[in-house]
């Protein structure tokens, strides 16, 4: 099989819109270099992509605050990466190229939203008053589905940061808040989405998976050609000489240098 590589990269300042590509080196496209790592941690990620020459034209639409979009993959299958807003935008030379880095986070980063002030009367539950905070603070929640919706007998005081509240409700509720391809998910940490996708060394499994074992999981550690579909907690059945089975994605980074193309990643 030949693998033949596509990245495309949208922005969008709320005036101007611009897509970046770069197709195996095809007439028209430009060098790209990403880092987009994932986890099932509550903070966004911070990624990062690297366009080479990009003409003025195209650097004037790069703003901070501009949406952001990467999607790469093959010829045929190519899939959403991350998407956020950018942070941080810097065009410097470098021999005989310039080199256009937009840092992004992914998602929204919620930590700079106004605290709330809300008072929940006997008998609560645990779903509404993260909906009512998040509603109050701006925040987007894409899923919330919680194994347990404690009821707040005594009632419910929201007062201080609506992020740190929320996260400290889901706690009560033995679920887990993070980020999924951009999108703000509460539910078990148990629970993902089944992508029904068969890694092996056919469909790019680059080497054998390695055990994982600390404190606080125990898993697989592996890396393979760069594959969209895995993303947190994502769903995937791994298939090689050291593990067998289906497992759930927890963290890792999509990845591309100009010459490696690949996704590394922990799964539980």
């Amino acid at each position: 099989m030949q693998w033949m590589r596509e990245v495309f990269v949208y922005i969008d300042n709320g005036s101007e819109y611009a897509t970046i590509r770069e197709i195996n080196e095809a007439s028209g496209s430009l060098k790209l270099n990403f880092s987009i790592p994932f986890s099932d941690e509550p903070k966004p990620s911070e990624c990062e992509v690297i366009i080479y020459n990009l003409a003025p034209s195209s650097v004037n639409k790069i703003k901070k605050g501009s949406a952001i979009s990467v999607t790469a993959g093959y010829k045929g299958d190519i899939g959403l990466l991350s998407r956020g807003k950018i942070s941080k935008v810097s065009t410097v030379p470098s021999g005989t190229d310039k080199l256009t880095t937009i840092k992004f986070t992914e998602g929204v980063d919620y930590e700079d939203k106004k605290d709330v002030n809300i008072t929940f009367k006997k008998g609560s539950s645990a779903k509404s008053i993260i909906q009512r905070v998040a509603s109050k603070a701006g925040i987007k929640i894409y899923q919330i589905n919680l194994p347990a919706n404690k009821i707040y007998k005594s009632g419910y005081t929201a007062d201080g940061d609506a992020l740190s509240i929320i996260e400290e409700i889901v706690k009560d509720c033995k679920a887990a808040i993070y980020y999924r391809r951009g999108n703000l998910i509460i539910r078990s940490i148990k629970t993902g989405d089944d992508e029904r996708f068969l890694l092996n060394s056919g469909t790019g499994l680059i080497s054998s998976p390695e055990r994982l074992e600390n404190d606080d999981y125990s898993g697989w550690s592996f890396q393979s050609l760069l594959q969209h579909r895995i993303a947190t907690a994502s769903i995937i059945t791994l298939k090689s000489k050291t593990a067998n089975g289906t497992f759930r994605v927890k963290n890792g980074t999509h990845s591309y240098d100009g010459s490696t193309f690949t996704t590394q990643c922990e799964v539980v």
